[in-house]
């Protein structure tokens, strides 16, 4: 993540996906640090989202944009 803002990768994109941890350890904490790390308050953050190592899981494409629809729950794929 500190790469991630050294290199402006923050100021650059409209939000942020992060996977639900697996068995759901120190999900809080997580969540916590992932806020403090990124630090833009303007920058949407779905987190908790079946994706990456825990199950069940959904694998997201690298390379494509993505739109979520919060109030539908949903999440698609351009």
């Amino acid at each position: 993540m500190s790469l991630c803002e050294k290199y402006g990768l923050f100021d650059v994109i409209s939000g942020v996906l992060v996977g639900k941890p697996i068995d759901e350890t120190y999900s809080t904490e997580y969540c916590d640090l992932l806020v403090k790390v990124i630090n833009k308050p303007e920058l949407p953050i779905l987190y908790n989202i079946n994706i990456g190592h825990a199950t069940p899981r959904c694998i997201i494409p690298f390379g494509v944009n993505a739109h979520v629809d919060a109030e539908q729950q949903v999440i698609s794929f351009e």
